[in-house]
């Protein structure tokens, strides 16, 4: 089942189908009300990850994972690997950015910007920012259904 927050109607909603384009990220995650561990939150770009990190309740953060297509990583079929980290370099000369996405067997590069030349980097996330999560309970009650998300980071927003 596949749960998402509909800002419009202010509720969540079940799907049994949808489509991912481009690169994301799986966050498996463990209800703190339950106990249950069955479903990983996912997250768009790396920095809705850095702010689901920061703010999500309810859950435990257990594992953060990329998931990258084809068009990425030049193979054939998408590839899910545990994420190491997320830098963002910025030309100091020069408008040009690069966004390095490091996993446990690869790297990869998306931006035009030269990594040899002088650059400002940022780190988005690294293994440490899902160590360092954590796990509040926030007050609000676990619904007795299962047509809640485990974590209330959409709902608040």
């Amino acid at each position: 089942m596949i749960f998402l927050f509909d800002p419009e109607l202010g509720k969540v909603r079940t799907w049994k189908h949808c489509e991912i384009e481009g690169l994301c990220f799986f966050v498996t995650i463990r209800c703190l009300h339950t106990g249950h561990q069955n479903r990983a939150a996912i997250v768009n770009c790396a920095y809705e990850l850095r702010l689901y990190l920061q703010t999500a309740k309810d859950v435990e953060i257990l594992k953060v994972q990329m998931m990258c297509p084809p068009s990425i990583s030049g193979i054939q079929g998408w590839i899910l690997e545990e994420l190491e980290s997320v830098v963002l370099h910025s030309g100091v000369d020069t408008d040009e950015n690069a966004v390095v996405y490091r996993t446990k067997s690869r790297a990869y590069k998306l931006g035009e910007l030269d990594l040899r030349k002088m650059k400002k980097s940022r780190i988005l996330y690294s293994a440490h920012h899902h160590l360092d999560h954590k796990a509040e309970i926030s007050g609000a009650k676990a619904s007795d259904n299962e047509g809640y998300l485990y974590s209330n980071f959409c709902i608040s927003q």
